[in-house]
């Protein structure tokens, strides 16, 4: 079940998206649509903690609280929602990205592009693991469930042990339980908790999990038999938004591809060009040469590579002409145009 929002004023519009939706996810997915006329409903739902969509339609131009600042409030609250923007100007592409938007949409919305990327989201989220959300003063973490080994308490200080390294957050050990115990989790010790998946044998008096000796307690082994600084907020988180890794992005804010968001993992190169069979990034016009560029984002730097092969060219903002054929620095948020003035990119 896939539960959908469509936060839109125009309701000739909510009910166009609505019967497409239903077209295009009925041999998919079963789905529930709630409809929201305004960014001011989705906000009090979320107050009164009944808000429940998992994929938010939402129009940026609403007559008392539009689509950004309502984006802005799931965000900083850490709604657990994914975003697709709709809207009647590209003006807002690269700001809908910021908020972690899954798409962009002008309107009229093309069914062929929702068919697209409604796919490509039930895609990515059935690969994307459950993960456990830690949130405090200092920073929001994101574990993936199926990395974590076992949990370790010593008074409300727990460890996390999983199979990248060790995570260290405050909160009390029958709270987390509470959270994880239908997750694959089970309790073997007043101070532990284990995998179940990651066991590889249980004894009276320890369990080993990936080569790792556990302590059990007598109380919790008959269970077995049968079956400082401040408090983290934890939670199981499903969206894309909140659960996948930091990636670059190529968001397109003019041209045949505007409103287009593109997201790259790091270190892997992508080509744009207008040769189907060579390119990734694929941009029909005749100022686009069959190889135009290679970008590649690289995470610890959290920049870009540039390297231009193209007829044309490609320019910076302030119209400086990057060189052919070098590997040129690009920072996030710069404006690069492809060719000419038509088709501009932002990197995020």
């Amino acid at each position: 079940m896939l539960r959908i929002g469509i936060c839109e004023d125009e309701e000739a519009v909510r009910e166009h998206l609505h019967s497409m939706l239903v077209k295009v996810l009925f041999a998919h997915t079963d789905i529930e649509i709630q409809n929201f006329t305004d960014g001011d409903e989705v906000i009090e739902e979320i107050k009164h903690k009944n808000f429940f969509v998992e994929l938010l339609f939402l129009d940026i131009h609403m007559k008392r609280v539009d689509g950004i600042k309502t984006a802005e409030f799931i965000r900083r609250h850490g709604i657990d929602v994914d975003i697709i923007f709709l809207s009647k100007s590209g003006k807002y592409v690269f700001e809908g990205y910021t908020y972690k938007a899954f798409a962009y949409y002008l309107k009229p919305v093309s069914e062929k592009m929702l068919t697209r990327d409604l796919l490509r989201y039930l895609k990515e989220r059935r690969e994307l693991p459950e993960c456990l959300n830690i949130s405090t003063k200092s920073e929001e973490i994101y574990i993936p469930l199926n990395k974590i080994i076992y949990f370790k308490s010593e008074k409300r200080r727990i460890t996390a042990y999983t199979l990248t390294g060790e995570m260290i957050f405050y909160k009390r050990l029958d709270e987390l339980e509470e959270l994880v115990k239908d997750k694959g989790f089970m309790r073997c010790h007043q101070s532990y908790m284990v995998n179940r998946n990651m066991i590889d044998a249980i004894g009276r008096k320890e369990i080993i999990v990936q080569g790792i000796p556990v302590p059990v307690s007598r109380k919790y082994y008959e269970k077995m038999e049968q079956c400082e600084d401040e408090t983290a907020c934890i939670r199981i988180t499903h969206s894309l938004a909140l659960n996948q890794k930091r990636a670059g992005a190529i968001v397109f804010i003019k041209g045949k591809l505007l409103g287009a968001i593109i997201r790259i993992q790091s270190d892997k190169e992508i080509m744009v060009g207008r040769d189907a069979a060579k390119a990734d990034i694929v941009i029909s016009n005749p100022v686009i040469s069959r190889v135009h560029c290679t970008i590649t984002y690289h995470s610890e730097t959290g920049g870009y590579m540039v390297c231009d092969y193209s007829r044309n060219g490609i320019y910076r903002e302030n119209g400086q002409q990057l060189p052919k054929n070098k590997s040129v620095w690009i920072q996030t948020g710069d404006i690069l145009c492809l060719g000419n003035e038509e088709n501009v990119v932002q990197l995020g």
